[in-house]
């Protein structure tokens, strides 16, 4: 019965990707495996989300046109995996290219954020806009690793990288 709304799910989410969808919302509650991604850009900027989870975990995620912004909040009892790339500039990432690989070093200006990492069970929220200013906010808390890196590159250049691993409860609020 779960693979029928899984199905219907996905072709939904197929049928408003290919629409451009001023507003995006998924929702997902599984004792099994859930494997999400989402990328969009306009003139405002550009974003890449992934996420993975093992186990009993909840999924909510929301993505608009309107403000360039993305939201997701992802908790699970089992493994989570997830990485998010947002900038301020347009950058089309590769569907299937890993966002420790994106190439920042074609550009006079770029704002960026990133956070990726595996928590062995917690709990991971992000949001993110681009539009007028690049701001951003992780919540993490859980238990694993994470690497976290924002910076903005041009008349004034400033950046920041992080990495915690252990038991964690990380607040990580950026604005560009």
């Amino acid at each position: 019965m779960r693979w029928n709304y899984l199905a219907t799910g996905s072709v939904l989410l197929i049928l408003a990707s290919l629409t451009g969808a001023e507003y995006l919302g998924t929702t997902i509650s599984t004792d099994g495996t859930v494997h999400l991604c989402g990328s969009g850009e306009d003139a405002n900027g550009s974003f890449v989300s992934r996420v993975m989870t093992v186990g009993s975990s909840e999924l909510s995620r929301i993505i608009t046109g309107e403000d360039s912004g993305t939201l997701m909040s992802v908790h699970g009892t089992g493994p989570v995996l997830f990485s998010d790339y947002t900038t301020k500039d347009r950058v089309s990432p590769a569907p299937l290219a890993c966002v420790f690989l994106v190439d920042r070093n074609n550009a006079e200006s770029r704002s960026h954020m990133f956070a990726s990492g595996i928590l062995e069970r917690g709990s991971y929220t992000m949001s993110r806009v681009s539009y007028p200013d690049l701001l951003g906010e992780s919540l993490i808390n859980g238990s694993g690793f994470i690497l976290l890196e924002s910076g903005s590159e041009g008349n004034t250049t400033s950046g920041s990288e992080g990495f915690v691993s252990g038991n964690m409860t990380v607040h990580d609020t950026v604005r560009l």
